[in-house]
């Protein structure tokens, strides 16, 4: 079902009438993510106060007490934009993104972590026109997203050896949050090149627990995603 309605979001976004007040445009670009626990923030070396062992396996030793890195992602999206006035406009998107966490851990060898959580990412945004001058213009847009998971993986890596893969099953289908940034055009030929920056913050649990879940760990916090996109593209 979640298929149809994605399928049904890229034919608004493609198929809807032509108008001198819409522009669709293209964008790739980066993804910059990392997780983050809401409450009272837990150290990383407070024993088991970020505990992923319930959602990640019991192979992914003493992650909770490492450091957490950003994943850096590839990404891409297509998206309309529908002017709303002279200075106001709203625009839908259909994005693939990827998300996710990296940490390591040196014991008896080194271990390197991945966490990468594929999604087909639908923002909306309303955008505000706060400067133009000769063939460029400045937008400030905020709004909000839904992401639906298509597939996750776990990376293994002991003492730089060759990485093994294995896909988890313990991430939820569907992840909400708030996303806000800029956009920079300048006009080249019909279009716009486009440069953007937006910083996004998850609202929603990402994990569930597995049926096996023994509550050993009653501690365990919630975990949610926040990052940032850097995107170049070009608007028709």
């Amino acid at each position: 079902m979640k298929y149809y309605f994605l399928i049904l979001c890229m034919l608004v976004l493609v198929c809807s009438p032509e108008s001198a007040d819409a522009q669709i445009g293209l964008k790739i670009g980066t993804s910059i993510s990392s997780f983050y626990y809401p409450g009272s923030p837990p150290s990383p070396y407070d024993g088991y106060d970020i505990d992923l062992r319930p959602f990640l396996g019991y192979d992914v030793e003493f992650a909770q007490v490492t450091p957490q890195l950003p994943l850096v992602s590839p990404g891409f999206s297509i998206y309309r934009s529908f002017n709303l006035s002279q200075r106001i406009s709203v625009q839908p998107e259909l994005c693939y993104s990827r998300k996710g966490v990296r940490f390591s851990q040196v014991d008896y060898e080194k271990v390197d972590y991945k966490v990468k959580i594929n999604y087909l990412e639908i923002p909306v945004s309303v955008a505000l026109q706060v400067l133009e001058k000769n063939n460029s213009r400045i937008d400030c847009f905020l709004g909000g997203y839904g992401a639906f998971r298509i597939s996750v993986t776990k990376q293994v890596a002991y003492n730089n050896s060759s990485v093994e893969k294995e896909k988890i099953n313990t991430m939820r289908i569907f992840e909400g949050g708030l996303h806000t940034g800029i956009t920079y055009k300048l006009r080249f030929l019909d279009g716009f090149v486009v440069i953007g920056l937006r910083v996004y913050l998850g609202l929603t649990d990402i994990f569930e627990l597995p049926e096996d879940w023994t509550g050993i760990y009653l501690d365990t916090h919630k975990t949610k995603i926040t990052g940032l996109n850097l995107s170049l593209g070009y608007e028709f």
